[in-house]
Parts: C-alpha cells; sequence; structure tokens
C-alpha cells in the first residue's frame, strides 16, 4: 500500500517541494522516518502515531516507511507530521487521496490537534510558485498563509476535522469521473474576511480565506 503527498521545506533564502511518500508492507511492526531528516522530524514517528490513534484512526501494526525526497535536502521542523499521518491513512486507506494537488503542513499535538507551525508563509509562497493552487495548514496560521495571493488556503483543526474535510471533499466531485484540477472551491466552503492585524504584513490588504462548515 503506497501514497504520496507534498509538502515544503524552507532552509534560509532556499525552498523545495517536499514529496512524502508512505509505504505499508507485510512485516514486523516498525515505523521508520527516511530521507536524511533532522532530530525534530524523527521525533515525528511518535507523535503521528499517538495523533493517528487519538483521533480515532487505526494506526497500522504493519511496516510503516515514510521517505522524504529529495533524500540530499535535509528536513528540519515539525511541519512534516500532517503530511506523513495524511499519507498514512491514505496507504492504508482510512480516507481518499485529495482529487486536487495540494500541499500539507502542520505540527500534530499528541491527541490529533494540529498546531501553529514557524515557516508557513514562505512555505505557502513556494507551494504557489511550484504550480499548487490549496495549502492544508494548521487553523492559527491560516491568515498568514492568505497574505499569499492565488492560492486557496483550508485551515485545519485537527486529524479528525480533516477527515470531515475529505469527505465533502469527496462527495462533491462524486459524480465526476475524473478530477481536472481545476476546480478549486468546494461548493461548501464558505469565504470570510478578516482583519490582518497582528500579522507581519509590508501592506493593510484585507486577507481572505476559505474554511469547510464550523471547526471544532
Amino acid at each position: 500500500m503506497f501514497a504520496k503527498v507534498s509538502s515544503c521545506a524552507v532552509i534560509g533564502l532556499a525552498g523545495e517541494i517536499v514529496e512524502v511518500e508512505v509505504d505499508i508492507s507485510s512485516g514486523v511492526g516498525r515505523f521508520d522516518v527516511v530521507g536524511l531528516p533532522e532530530k525534530p522530524v524523527q521525533e515525528a514517528r511518535e507523535r503521528v502515531r499517538s495523533a493517528v490513534r487519538n483521533s480515532g484512526y487505526r494506526f497500522s501494526d504493519q511496516r510503516i516507511t515514510a521517505n522524504l525526497a529529495p533524500a540530499d535536502l535535509r528536513k528540519e521542523g515539525p511541519a512534516y507530521d500532517l503530511p506523513i499521518a495524511v499519507g498514512i491513512l491514505i496507504a492504508s486507506g482510512q480516507v481518499p487521496e485529495p482529487c486536487v494537488p495540494a500541499v500539507f503542513l502542520g505540527e500534530l499535538s499528541l491527541d490529533g490537534r494540529v498546531r501553529h507551525t514557524h515557516g508557513i508563509l514562505p512555505m505557502a509562497g513556494l507551494a504557489r510558485e511550484r504550480g499548487f493552487r490549496v495549502v492544508y495548514v494548521p487553523q492559527a496560521d491560516a491568515p498568514e498563509a492568505s497574505l499569499i495571493e492565488g492560492i486557496d488556503v483550508i485551515p485545519v483543526a485537527s486529524l479528525t476535522h480533516w477527515r470531515r474535510i475529505c469527505g465533502r471533499w469527496s462527495r462533491s466531485h462524486r459524480s465526476r469521473s475524473t478530477c481536472d484540477g481545476r476546480s478549486r472551491i468546494v461548493p461548501q466552503w464558505r469565504e470570510l474576511t478578516s482583519d490582518t492585524s497582528g500579522v507581519r504584513s509590508t501592506s493593510n490588504e484585507r486577507w481572505r480565506w476559505r474554511r469547510l462548515g464550523d471547526i471544532t
């Protein structure tokens, strides 16, 4: 069982899209993260395992390997927690694969909540530059990410909340035989506006972001 989702790495002024590849295979139960991860990324194994279980999902007792590619790029910080967890849930068949390419960013708490993560703004900017039009971010970081124009920001409060997003996303595309990648807004999303007070920016523009129903 295999799945691949996208994330970002920003080190200094350089950035790169990171492909999070997850393989679940038969063998002794083991969870490895490879691809030149720093210690905080290695620690993601325990955060992801607890977050998945405490969110009501099944954590496979088979061998799980999460590869962060490209392997020659050093990976730092906890922003890979959410994409690793999403990859595991897709590979194990517990959630559908998103039909529109998206970038996933966020640190997980042990209870499955998605925590504030540093560096969201440059990572969202990199995602847009590389052609992505959807980015999943911690709920607390949605205003910051929404300062980037031309990309839909989906705030995620927890893994449980993300499952509801996936369900509605799938139902909205149920009548389509294929995904053309051009549909950017799920019909149930509501547009919200708010002030950018407290968010560093060179302009006084108001930010706009979309969310799916009430976030709990």
